[in-house]
C-alpha cells in the first residue's frame, strides 16, 4: 500500500507540472448553466442544497481533472490497487477522495459518496468505470443524485492534439503538452441511467 501511494504522489506531482501547459475553453450545451457551473466551482466550502455532481467518461480524466483540481471536489475512486495510486495522485492535486464502486453494488462507496453531497460537498465520478465497458454509464451516479436530490454536470474533454491509448478498455487519452483543451458542458439536471448515458455520447 506504501508503495502505490508513494508512486500516486510522484505521478501527481509530475502531471501537475506537465497539465499547467494545458489551454481550456468551455462550451454549454445551455448558455443558462455558465453561471451555477461557475458559482459552484468558486464555493471552496460545503454548500448544502447548491452543490453539484460531475460526471465525466474514464476516456477524459487526464483532460478533465486540471481544469477542475482545487476545486474542493470529491472523487469517487475503486478500492483496487490502482485505485490507491489514483486517489493518491489526485489528492496532490487538490481532490479529496471517497473510496468505492461506481455500480450501485458498490454500497459503501456510493453510501460514503452520498453522505458528502448531502452535506453539501461538490463530486465527480468516472461514470463507465471502473473497468468498463467503454460509455456504459453506471446506474451509480444517478442513485447518489435522486438520493441527495442534486443535479448532475454532464462533461467531456476533448484536446486537440493529444496520444490514444487505444489497447486501454477505455480508450485513455493523454493531452499533448500546450493543446487547447474543448470542454463540452451537458445540460445541467436530473438524469435516468440511459437518459445521462446518451446525454454524454452526444456531447
Amino acid at each position: 500500500m506504501l508503495l502505490q501511494r508513494l508512486a500516486g504522489l510522484l505521478a501527481g506531482f509530475l502531471y501537475k507540472i506537465y497539465a499547467s501547459t494545458f489551454r481550456y475553453e468551455l462550451s454549454f450545451e445551455d448558455p443558462a448553466d455558465k453561471k451555477a457551473l461557475f458559482e459552484d466551482l468558486a464555493t471552496l466550502d460545503a454548500n448544502p442544497g447548491r452543490n453539484l455532481i460531475y460526471a465525466c467518461f474514464h476516456q477524459d480524466d487526464l483532460s478533465c481533472l486540471p481544469y477542475f483540481s482545487y476545486k474542493n471536489i470529491c472523487i469517487l475512486i475503486s478500492n483496487s490497487k490502482d485505485g490507491q495510486i489514483l486517489a493518491s495522485a489526485v489528492e496532490h492535486m487538490g481532490y479529496q477522495t471517497v473510496r468505492g464502486s461506481s455500480h450501485r453494488g458498490g454500497v459503501a462507496g456510493l453510501l460514503a459518496g452520498m453522505r458528502k453531497v448531502i452535506d453539501g460537498h461538490k463530486m465527480t465520478i468516472a461514470v463507465d468505470g471502473p473497468r468498463g465497458p467503454i460509455y456504459k454509464v453506471k446506474e451509480g451516479i444517478t442513485a447518489v443524485s435522486d438520493k441527495s436530490k442534486r443535479p448532475i454536470v454532464p462533461v467531456r474533454g476533448y484536446p486537440k492534439w493529444k496520444f490514444v491509448f487505444k489497447k486501454s478498455w477505455n480508450k485513455a487519452t493523454l493531452p499533448l503538452p500546450f493543446t487547447k483543451i474543448q470542454l463540452h458542458i451537458g445540460k445541467i439536471g436530473f438524469y435516468s441511467t440511459q437518459g445521462l448515458e446518451d446525454k454524454m455520447k452526444s456531447l
